[in-house]
């Protein structure tokens, strides 16, 4: 089974990518039970999700400013990973986003 511990067991800056609400609900109660919190370990949980999260290498999730989402969208660097969370979960092979 994919987790989201296994995805940030790099030294990659990871981009996750949550296209719908039933995405976003899912991404957070993996992140819940998975012991992923935010930086001041709130549980994920307890604040609202975004359309794109990124997580840390320490297991904790944060919501993207502007800079994060340029880097998001526009820079296609090596140390950068972006994850479609429903092809993950889903067993897809090409959860990575590459466009």
């Amino acid at each position: 089974m994919r987790t989201i511990n296994n995805l940030i067991r790099t030294e990659k800056k990871v981009y996750i990518f949550l296209k719908d609400k039933a995405t976003r609900y899912r991404f957070m109660s993996d992140a819940d039970r998975e012991g992923i919190t935010y930086g001041d370990n709130v549980k994920a949980t307890d604040r609202p999700v975004d359309d794109v999260m990124a997580l840390q290498s320490d297991g904790t999730i944060c919501f993207l400013g502007w800079a994060g989402r340029v880097c998001y969208h526009y820079a296609h660097q090596n140390n950068i990973i972006r994850v479609d969370y429903e092809k993950y979960i889903n067993g897809d092979v090409d959860y990575i986003i590459t466009k």
